[in-house]
């Protein structure tokens, strides 16, 4: 069996569950980008102890964080088979499949099933093709995230209260069109900076999900939650398509299997757990504001045509199909 070593630590990604016996237990490596206490892993930890428990201890699930590197390095380590699987944010979509990149596209849905349905379907199989010719890897679970929300030091209820306002934003070429096209004045700043660039003025508003918000201790510089729930994106489970092919029917049946009921229980998590940072958002002193988010759709649609023009025909139609 061929190992790879990374970080001191002997990783066994590509081993097929067939080949495992109880005398010799095999690893199953996962990278994880997100730190342990993050709901992510917390569903790594849950597959992991579903495979071990379907393979009867046969196989040994290693997760594996940002001690070897970070979202981009574990990408590219699934896609060489250094690891089994691994996570993804939205990198994954831009650096394997962009012209299928439309699922955390700003103020096009309006719930997160509507943005699920990207992956599945036609487009689906189609996006999972680009991913495994451009990265040998294949989408093999979805995690919802929470929706995005701006934050601000004053109620934003349309369009108008943004217009010439200094806004942080990630640095995704679509967000700061889209942003740009509501009129706003978008910046791309690094997360570990927001705060102190709130604090020092140097923007004025920030937009992230509420769980952020309340891991970033934003209520100490923003006293707004304003909900335009305007991101529905996901976190990406991707398989290394050699391993995947290398599975017999019954142990790609137990695997993914084991992601799907990983990922559901996750979901939950996430879905239960928005309802209460936005009680101790509240608690800690912001105001959770009801913007018009209809109006908020209306001003970005220019932006989002013109953005629908560069995704796959498939892709292109229903996001306008969601803008008419």
């Amino acid at each position: 069996m061929k190992t790879t070593t990374a970080s001191g630590i002997v990783l066994a990604g590509l081993v097929t569950l067939g080949t495992a016996t109880n005398a010799a237990a095999e690893e199953l490596a996962i990278a994880i980008h997100v730190e342990p206490s993050h709901a992510m892993f917390k569903v790594g930890e849950r597959l992991k102890e579903s495979i071990e428990e379907q393979t009867d201890g046969a196989y040994t699930v290693t997760l594996l964080g940002t001690e070897v590197g970070g979202e981009r390095d574990h990408l590219e380590g699934a896609s060489y088979g250094e690891y089994a699987i691994a996570l993804g944010g939205s990198m994954p979509m831009t650096l394997y499949a962009e012209a299928f990149a439309a699922a955390d596209l700003p103020f096009v849905y309006g719930a997160s099933e509507e943005a699920r349905q990207v992956y599945e379907g036609e487009t689906g199989e189609l996006l999972n093709e680009q991913l495994i010719a451009n990265g040998n890897m294949r989408l093999v679970g979805l995690s919802a995230r929470n929706p995005r929300n701006l934050t601000s030091n004053f109620p934003v209820e349309t369009p108008a209260d943004v217009e010439g306002v200094r806004m942080r934003v990630p640095e995704i070429a679509p967000w700061i069109q889209i942003w740009e096209e509501i009129g706003a004045l978008p910046s791309p700043i690094a997360w570990p900076e927001v705060y102190t660039s709130l604090q020092t003025g140097v923007i004025e508003m920030q937009e992230n999900p509420v769980d952020l918000i309340h891991a970033g201790k934003i209520y100490e510089v923003q006293s707004h939650v304003n909900r335009t729930e305007h991101v529905y994106s996901f976190f990406h489970w991707l398989m290394n398509e050699d391993f995947y092919q290398r599975l017999s029917d019954d142990d790609r049946e137990i695997i993914l299997g084991a992601i799907e009921e990983a990922t559901t229980w996750g979901n939950e998590m996430v879905a239960d757990g928005q309802d209460n940072m936005y009680e101790q958002l509240q608690e800690l002193g912001m105001t959770v504001i009801e913007p018009d988010v209809d109006a908020f759709r209306s001003a970005a649609e220019p932006a989002i045509r013109r953005i629908a023009e560069g995704y796959h025909p498939a892709v292109r139609e229903y996001v306008l199909s969601l803008v008419e």
